[in-house]
């Protein structure tokens, strides 16, 4: 494959703009071909000028063809623009991600306590109510939504303008003035947009006077959660879309099913024995194996109804969920489930004691079949779990088996899946070779969507010049490997956003070398660099695992997401580092306000079940026992405080609890008698034994990474244990964030036997 030259501007490309247009000369040497402009709200493909509020530079970007011997170069050229008002006026307001555009006014703006309505019409009435709703939800002020077609003084008014369409499917205006806002836009989902931009303004007190033009430059702005090696609440999922349409995110990839990397640790009697590995396949499914054995999750995992309604939820607040099922490799839990479809025998050629039992044989067609239901069980039906807009992400990466059989495997499977929907993948076609290369076909490539993850197993340019749509997922700045470090970087514990903010671009992908990889821009205007995304992978797990929590991991997330959409949107040209990174804390602030609980119980008063009897001190008779409290969970910056006695100390009996998604959540007396925790699959302990028939007060203090027990001066830190399958797989584990339960004092099945004088709960 040739490679295309990036040069300066050989064919010397003329620009120049009459009529609205812009019009180009070049040397009659070459034939020149117009790729795009990296604004087409600004130069559509037509090259047709729609003028902006303010003076503006677009880059347009031209291959040129030497007529002689078919030698191609990229030029992006710059062209001026000039706007409505000229050059613009006043600093952008602090919105995240930065505006496109803003031409300040010298009115009074729109204050929050001022406004007293929201307008909108039949059409734009469902984001008004979103709006609406936000509105009471984050900055508790409640509005009416009234329907009226003009704009209203001391109002938020939604409205469809057809003339809007060059803005785009996002794209929106703004304008405020005489204390009144107005939101445009050519589509509903621009109005989301312009709606969040307004509810961020409000939240600092105030839209200010003027008028603004926005739209993103990428249609991809995205994140991915590892939901395979380690569960996942839906509560917890929903939150994450939130904060992502906040920031104009809008593409959520859920990785749905993975397993333990090291599959070498549990190989010591065969292959067979790395089925004792975790693994899990989130997804309700309807396919059984030979022995009636289904591949969804024990542990935990999503029915088909809640998922599907996730999706149409999602699509509401402007985010688009892509499913990701990974086959054929990373593929354990399916395999567990149809022994019959396993590779084995084989060994990974990078690590040669790892088995390759996590990977699918699609060298048999049987196995191909199987692949095929297995995605049908999704896309198919009157109601697919799927709908047909839905991009289905089919994993394809780091397979280490027979190279043949996946580049074969990739020409079936992608355009039997494109009959009913989009399709993503993982690139790896660059590593994933055989002698000579099984050609891949141009309905596996054209309208495929790949996320760039590694120059070594897929060639950014490469890829390009293949043809995929491309999604910068770059390991080396994108990639996040929790473990609770507190380390920056590519596959730590964070991200480094200031090293991502000063080198990352959507279209500076990564390329192969003899010395590991560099970075080379694609053209600025390449509508086939979709955008990016960044990635939270659970590796640490099973023997490795971290005690992370799902808090822990939204933290992780939440820090970076506002930093990736500005770097997705477009628009943030002007913003040094440090001025960008208090932009983003004070727009989300809004969001991350902890709950604030302050609860002392009343022992005389409290609502008491089966054998909890309230009095001078609410006492606990082992079994149904408890005092509910109408609270579900701390969060984790919380301090507890119980004086209590304790009367006899019987194993697992609980001292307060909660109902959680999956897996048993409670304070509780251990196997050995200790005080300890379960949360989220782990079991904590205190190296601390609370006495029989001695009263004492106890003082749980939590935070992020760590919760302590204090007994007068004696202080322990929680360690804990990962168990899986009633097998414990980790310990020693330091990582210890926890949300105090607090749903009921005692427990609804095995009370501890106790009496609790004074019991105080504060964060």
């Amino acid at each position: 494959m040739q490679r295309i030259k990036r040069q300066s501007n050989p064919a010397r490309i003329r620009l120049h703009i009459a009529a609205g247009r812009v019009n180009t000369t070049w040397s009659n040497k070459y034939d020149v071909h117009f790729l795009g402009a990296d604004f087409g709200q600004i130069v559509d493909d037509d090259l047709v000028v729609h003028r902006p509020l303010t003076d503006c530079t677009v880059q347009l970007s031209f291959c040129a063809v030497h007529r002689q011997n078919g030698k191609k170069t990229e030029t992006d050229l710059p062209l001026f623009v000039a706007g409505k008002y000229g050059p613009a006026k006043g600093g952008k307001p602090a919105v995240v991600p930065e505006p496109a555009q803003w031409y300040a006014g010298s009115g009074a703006p729109a204050c929050l306590n001022d406004l007293q309505a929201i307008a909108c019409t039949e059409d734009t009435k469902p984001a008004a109510e979103e709006f609406a709703q936000e509105l009471e939800e984050i900055l508790g002020k409640k509005l009416p939504v009234v329907q009226k077609e003009e704009q209203t003084k001391n109002a938020v008014s939604f409205l469809l303008d057809k003339t809007l369409a060059h803005l785009g499917y996002e794209g929106y205006t703004a304008r405020c003035e005489n204390g009144a806002i107005q939101l445009c836009a050519g589509e509903a989902q621009g109005l989301i947009w312009a709606g969040k931009t307004a509810l961020q303004l409000l939240a600092q007190g105030a839209f200010p006077c003027g008028e603004m033009e926005d739209y993103p430059r990428y249609p991809v702005r995205g994140f991915m959660l590892d939901a395979g090696r380690r569960p996942c609440s839906m509560k917890t999922l929903r939150k994450i879309v939130k904060y992502m349409a906040w920031f104009k995110m809008n593409d959520f990839q859920v990785h749905l099913n993975d397993n333990y990397i090291w599959l070498e640790d549990y190989a010591e009697n065969g292959d067979d024995s790395t089925l004792q590995a975790y693994s899990a396949f989130r997804l309700e499914s309807s396919l059984r194996g030979e022995n009636g054995e289904s591949p969804t999750a024990a542990d935990y995992s999503y029915s088909k109804a809640d998922f599907r309604a996730f999706i149409a939820w999602a699509k509401t607040k402007g985010v688009r969920i892509v499913p990701e099922i990974d086959v054929p490799a990373h593929a354990l839990a399916l395999a567990e489930a149809f022994p019959q479809h396993m590779v084995r025998n084989r060994t990974s050629p990078l690590m040669n004691k790892r088995p390759l039992t996590d990977h699918l044989d699609i060298s048999r067609p049987e196995t191909i079949d199987f692949i095929k239901r297995l995605f049908d069980d999704y896309t198919g039906g009157d109601d697919p779990v799927f709908a047909p807009d839905t991009v289905i992400h089919i994993g394809a990466d780091e397979f280490l088996s027979d190279y043949g059989a996946y580049r074969r495997f990739v020409n079936e499977i992608i355009p039997y899946i494109r009959k009913t929907n989009p399709v993503r993948m993982w690139g790896g076609l660059t590593w994933i070779k055989d002698e000579p290369a099984t050609p891949i076909r141009q309905e596996a490539i054209q309208n495929v969507q790949m996320n760039l993850w590694s120059s070594d197993w897929a060639d950014g340019r490469e890829m390009y010049e293949m043809g995929f749509d491309l999604i910068n997922t770059i390991d080396d700045h994108l990639y996040m490997v929790p473990d609770g470090s507190r380390k920056r970087g590519g596959y730590k514990d964070y991200l480094n956003k200031k090293r991502i903010f000063r080198q990352f671009a959507p279209n500076r992908v990564r390329i192969k070398t003899k010395n590991g990889g560099r970075y080379t821009d694609l053209p600025a205007g390449e509508k086939r660099v979709l955008g990016a995304c960044f990635a939270i992978w659970n590796d640490n797990i099973d023997r490795r695992a971290s005690g992370l929590t799902e808090s822990d991991l939204f933290a992780r997330f939440a820090d970076a997401a506002a930093l990736l959409a500005e770097k997705t949107w477009g628009s943030c040209t002007k913003r040094r580092f440090r001025a960008a990174e208090r932009a983003a804390m004070a727009a989300g602030a809004p969001l991350l306000k902890p709950a604030h609980i302050d609860f002392t119980l009343n022992t005389a008063q409290c609502e008491c079940a089966g054998n909890a009897k309230p009095g001078e001190t609410l006492q606990l008779d082992g079994g149904c026992a408890y005092a509910a409290t109408g609270l579900a969970c701390a969060p984790p910056a919380a301090e507890l405080t119980i004086d209590m006695l304790l009367h006899e100390a019987g194993k697992n009996q609980i001292l307060l609890e909660t109902d959680a998604p999956y897996s048993a959540y409670d304070i509780r007396l251990t196997e050995n008698g200790k005080l300890g925790f379960t949360r989220e699959g782990y079991l904590y302990e205190f190296d601390y034994a609370p006495p029989v028939g001695k009263r004492v007060q106890l003082c749980i203090c939590t935070k992020p990474q760590q919760t302590v027990l204090q007994v007068g001066q004696l202080r322990k830190n929680a360690a804990g244990k990962f168990i899986w399958n009633d097998t414990v797989r980790c310990t020693g584990i330091q990582n210890a964030t926890f949300s105090i339960p607090c749903a009921r004092i005692g427990s609804a099945e095995n009370a501890v036997h106790a009496e609790i004088y004074a019991l105080t709960l504060r964060s």
